[in-house]
C-alpha cells in the first residue's frame, strides 16, 4: 500500500521551488542593475571633476600667477580664457607624472595629455599612451588658442 505523505516532489512543492527561484533570479538581476547604476552614476561624477580640473587648466593662470614646476600648488595654462601660455605648458610637460597627478588629484589613475595644431602636428604631450587597455577611459577635448593660432588640448585619465 502506498500513500501520498510525506513524498518529496508534490505539485505544491515544484511549484514552491519554482516561485522561490524566481524570487531568488529577479532579486540577484536587480542587485546586478543597482550596481552598474551606482558604477556608471559613480563615473559620471568622476569624469564631471576632470571637466573641472580641464576648466582651471584652461580658464586660470593656476597659482602661483607665475608658476613654474617647482614652486607650483594648482595648474593653470590661460592668459586669458582658453588662450594659453607656452611657457606654463612647458614646465607642465617637464614635471614628473606623479607631482602632476598630486596636483590634480587623479593620483589612483594614469593620464595622458597631449595638444595639437589645427594640422593634426603634436606640440605638447606628456603621460602614458597605455589606456586602449583599460576598461575606464575618460577624455575631455578644450579648443584653445597657443601663439594666436586653434589647437585642440586633450585630457585622458584611465584605470580601473
Amino acid at each position: 500500500m502506498s500513500s501520498n505523505k510525506g513524498q518529496l516532489f508534490t505539485p505544491d512543492f515544484i511549484m514552491a521551488t519554482v516561485i522561490f527561484l524566481f524570487i531568488l533570479i529577479t532579486l540577484q538581476v536587480n542587485n546586478y542593475a543597482i550596481r552598474e547604476k551606482i558604477s556608471n552614476e559613480e563615473d559620471m561624477l568622476y569624469y564631471d571633476s576632470l571637466i573641472s580640473k580641464t576648466d582651471i587648466l584652461v580658464l586660470y593662470p593656476g597659482y602661483p600667477k607665475y608658476w613654474n614646476g617647482s614652486n607650483v600648488e594648482i595648474i593653470g595654462f590661460a592668459e586669458k580664457p582658453n588662450v594659453l601660455n607656452k611657457t606654463k605648458i612647458e614646465a607642465f610637460v617637464s614635471m614628473s607624472d606623479s607631482n602632476i597627478k598630486k596636483l590634480l588629484n587623479i593620483e589612483d589613475k594614469s593620464f595622458y595629455f597631449i595638444i595639437r595644431d589645427s594640422n593634426d602636428n603634436i606640440l605638447y604631450e606628456k603621460g602614458s599612451t597605455s589606456w586602449q587597455n583599460s576598461e575606464k577611459i575618460f577624455v575631455v577635448k578644450r579648443n584653445v588658442i597657443i601663439d594666436e593660432k586653434g589647437a585642440e588640448m586633450r585630457f585622458i585619465v584611465y584605470g580601473d
